[in-house]
């Protein structure tokens, strides 16, 4: 992550339907338009197993996808918000 994180985000996998609302939120902080392919955050969908979380080298932990999480896949670190 560059620069100083502003949040520890925790990611649960087990708790992610692939809904990719955290993906739309960050894109359209970084990029100004809805795109999940320019979001600093990728989901990879599974049927049958857990899906996957992972952050890019451009993500600054600002915590847009963790407010917007509506399943709890994404949070702040306890003590944090």
């Amino acid at each position: 992550m560059s620069g100083v994180s502003k949040f520890e985000i925790v990611a649960e996998p087990a708790k992610c339907v692939g809904c990719l609302i955290c993906s739309l939120r960050c894109s359209l902080r970084f990029e100004k338009a809805f795109n999940p392919m320019k979001a600093q955050i990728g989901i990879i969908t599974y049927f049958d197993r857990d899906n996957e979380i992972f952050f890019r080298d451009q993500c600054d932990s600002c915590g847009t996808c963790a407010r917007y999480c509506p399943y709890g896949a994404l949070t702040f670190k306890e003590g944090q918000v």
